[in-house]
């Protein structure tokens, strides 16, 4: 009777997944409109550790609404070619702005880039991380930008990867971090020193301190590619979590807990191995999100050489890898998958956190043992289960092209409910695509701070329910998967239901709520202006 019951089970399973795939095969999910919308930038890199002694592993994709007019703008980095700045038309269409050149930086290689509003004045900046030093753009109103990097003392001159942003220490103004790779293969021996990860400290007068001295130095030396503010064990602050990657220094991820002042300094622990979270890998993107909507947050890690990583979080402040029993392990077995960039989004609108991955393909010869990694190979795509799993239906998605792709953004650019993603690729360009419809009701919530709460709300968390009892959480960042960021406002897929109850949490530990916001609508909430938020 037991092995009968078991295996009716299995078959509903099975039946369910099969389902799933039928859908996602009905046709693709995403359209490439790169050419129409006029997306052209190119990307140009290098990596040859054999003659040249030469190589830059860096990309960058962000999305932000320079000119506050409602839809998302994109920027994107070239590394040897030119920068690009993109103003959204409203139309399904980009024209290259006007001050675009003036953040093109020719004569630097870039890799990552982020938009932040670091001086609260209601206008995103322009952060662009290069090999050599970084640049930080003020926005001027909209009306172009003015480089403000000496006088704000962020001008770090490694090899720059990544950037995330994030208020540690609760006091209205974002904090920034920046990872640093090493200067293999250009210096021989390999200098660490001159790489290493900075902190830096928002003053609230436009100029950063640099506090990188208050985490544990040998942390911090030439091994990063992607940060990623997160609020790990629910305590209200921020920690920090960094993916590093170990062929030029055995550091592994650092897991750094927000344990307040009081130590003489701020203080920091790094808890990555007693949380589980001390990956030793070829670390190369991440994300934060909570996929299974228990309450938590969940770390997706990508690896250049083995399978990607999926942290589950146990809610009692430990971590436990989940990817290969989720089905989100793509890894270096028969398909010879490197993962770069990845993100949590909800395609379908289901209320179920998805999963993209960007990748190459690895390829060795042998007997030379010559080996290459930049090879196309088409990305992931994964659909939650809905059961603290994924599904692969990258084939027939319209994202299955061969392609060398590092990074990965989304955004509804052409707010039409449902997130829309941008590519970024190796030595090729940028490819933009469109969500072809994700099927299900939607709320997009556009936070804005005041006073203690950063402008951006970054931090800020928000919890949801439907009324078939489902509660997702979102938190608001800057500084995702690998050189980039995703749109600002938080959007949440609501399935069939025409309603949801909303509670928000800012940064300073008030609350608000409302009950029964209608869906498919974009909602703005400002801290201290909207009716009972602050």
């Amino acid at each position: 009777m037991l092995k009968t019951f078991r295996h009716c089970l299995l078959s509903l399973a099975l039946s369910l997944a099969l389902l799933q795939f039928a859908q996602a095969e009905d046709g693709p999910i995403f359209r490439d409109v790169s050419a129409a919308a006029g997306i052209t930038a190119t990307h140009r890199g290098i990596w040859d550790d054999k003659e040249t002694m030469q190589g830059y592993l860096a990309i960058g994709q962000a999305w932000g609404d320079y000119d506050r007019d409602g839809w998302v703008d994109l920027f994107v980095t070239g590394n040897l070619d030119p920068n690009v700045l993109y103003r959204n038309n409203g139309d399904g269409t980009f024209s290259i702005m006007q001050h675009s050149e003036g953040l093109s930086l020719p004569d630097v290689p870039s890799g990552g880039a982020t938009w932040a509003d670091y001086d609260n004045d209601g206008w995103v900046d322009l952060y662009i991380v290069n090999y050599g030093a970084n640049r930080l753009f003020r926005n001027e109103g909209g009306d172009g930008f003015r480089d403000t990097t000496l006088e704000a003392g962020v001008g770090d001159t490694g090899k720059g990867t990544s950037a995330a942003w994030g208020d540690y220490d609760s006091d209205g103004w974002l904090d920034l971090y920046v990872t640093n790779w090493s200067c293999f293969p250009e210096c021989a021996p390999v200098d660490f020193t001159a790489q290493q990860d900075r902190l830096y400290r928002n003053n609230g007068d436009g100029s950063f301190t640099d506090v990188t001295a208050t985490l544990d130095y040998r942390l911090t030396l030439g091994a990063g590619f992607a940060p990623a503010f997160l609020d790990y064990d629910g305590d209200g602050d921020s920690d920090i979590y960094v993916v590093n990657d170990k062929l030029q220094n055995e550091i592994g991820n650092v897991l750094w807990r927000n344990d307040g002042a009081g130590c003489g300094h701020w203080c920091w622990t790094n808890v990555a191995g007693e949380s589980g979270a001390d990956l030793l890998i070829n670390g190369m993107g991440v994300d934060a999100s909570d996929y299974d909507n228990d309450g938590d947050v969940d770390i997706y890690i990508t690896d250049m050489v083995y399978q990607m990583h999926l942290l589950m979080n146990d809610g009692a402040g430990g971590f436990r890898n989940r990817a290969r029993s989720t089905g989100s392990a793509i890894n270096m077995g028969p398909d010879n998958g490197v993962g770069w960039g990845a993100t949590f989004f909800d395609f379908d609108n289901d209320g179920w956190q998805d999963l993209y991955v960007a990748a190459t393909n690895y390829h060795q010869t042998f007997p030379e043992l010559e080996v290459s990694f930049m090879n196309p190979r088409p990305d992931s795509l994964f659909r939650n289960d809905r059961h603290r799993g994924f599904q692969d239906v990258s084939a027939g998605s319209g994202i299955d092209a061969a392609l060398a792709t590092l990074g990965v953004a989304y955004a509804d650019y052409d707010r039409d409910g449902d997130l829309d993603l941008v590519t970024g690729n190796w030595n090729s360009g940028y490819r933009l695509y469109e969500n072809q419809g994700g099927g299900g009701r939607w709320l997009s919530l556009d936070l804005r701070g005041g006073g203690p709460v950063n402008r951006d709300a970054v931090g800020t968390v928000v919890h949801l329910t439907t009324d078939d009892g489902l509660t997702q959480q979102q938190t608001v960042s800057i500084g995702t998967g690998l050189g980039g960021n995703n749109q600002l406002a938080l959007h949440f897929g609501l399935g069939d239901s025409a309603a949801a109850d909303l509670r928000i949490v800012w940064t300073n530990g008030a609350e608000c709520g409302f009950e029964a916001a209608p869906a498919n609508q974009r909602l703005r909430l400002v801290y201290g202006v909207t009716a009972g938020c602050g």
